[in-house]
C-alpha cells in the first residue's frame, strides 16, 4: 500500500472537521452548548478526544467555527452590485436564500437563538461574527436612506429583527408557520 498524499490527507482533515462540527451542531442545538461536553462530542462522532484536540484547541473555538460557518452561509446570498444603488431585487434574493437556509439548516438556527438568549456564551463569537452583522445593519440603513425612509436605522433595525422572529417561530412550529405566506409580507416591507 503506498503511503497517502498530502491531498488524502487533506480530505480525510476535512471529513473530520466536518464529522466534528456537524456532531457538535446537532448537539449544541439539542442538548445546549452548556449540556455538552468535548468528550460527548468525541464518543457521538466516534472520535478519541485527543484527536478532537487536534482540530480544535477547545469547546469555544468549535462554537466559533460552527457560528461562523452559518453566518457565512446567510451573507452568501446577500449580493449588492453598487452599494450606492441597492436595488429591491437584490434584498429579495438575500431573504429567499436565507428562508431556504432556514428549512435546510434548523439545527443551526436552533442553536443561534438559544445562544442568542444566553449573551455570556454569545460573547464567545469572535468579533467577524459581530462585525457581519454590523455590515448587515449598515447595508440595510444604505437602502432605507436610498428610498428616501424618515427613519432609515428604525427600520432597518425592525426589519433584522422581523427576520430572527420569523426565524425563532419557524423553528418551533416548522408544520404549521406559513413561512412561504410572510415572506410575502417580508417583501412588500422593503
Amino acid at each position: 500500500m503506498s503511503p497517502r498524499t498530502a491531498k488524502q490527507f487533506e480530505e480525510i482533515r476535512n471529513d473530520k472537521v466536518k464529522l466534528i462540527m456537524s456532531t457538535a451542531l446537532q448537539l449544541f442545538a439539542n442538548k445546549g452548548y452548556d449540556s455538552t461536553s468535548i468528550s460527548q462530542i468525541a464518543k457521538t462522532a466516534e472520535i478519541s478526544k485527543g484527536l478532537m484536540y487536534n482540530y480544535f484547541t477547545s469547546k469555544e473555538e468549535l462554537l466559533s467555527k460552527i457560528m461562523m460557518s452559518g453566518v457565512n452561509e446567510f451573507m452568501h446570498f446577500l449580493i449588492i452590485k453598487d452599494q450606492n444603488n441597492i436595488k429591491k431585487e437584490e434584498l429579495i434574493k438575500f431573504i429567499d436564500g436565507n428562508i431556504t437556509s432556514l428549512k435546510k439548516n434548523v439545527d443551526y438556527y436552533r442553536l443561534y437563538f438559544s445562544l442568542a438568549f444566553q449573551p455570556q456564551v454569545f460573547q464567545i463569537l469572535n468579533k467577524d461574527f459581530m462585525l457581519i452583522f454590523e455590515e448587515l445593519i449598515e447595508m440595510f440603513v444604505k437602502y432605507y436612506t436610498q428610498k428616501g425612509e424618515e427613519k432609515p436605522y428604525v427600520k432597518a433595525r425592525l426589519i433584522l429583527a422581523l427576520f430572527d422572529g420569523v426565524g425563532i417561530h419557524y423553528i418551533n412550529d416548522i408544520e404549521n408557520f406559513p413561512l412561504d405566506e410572510i415572506r410575502e409580507l417580508i417583501i412588500e416591507m422593503l
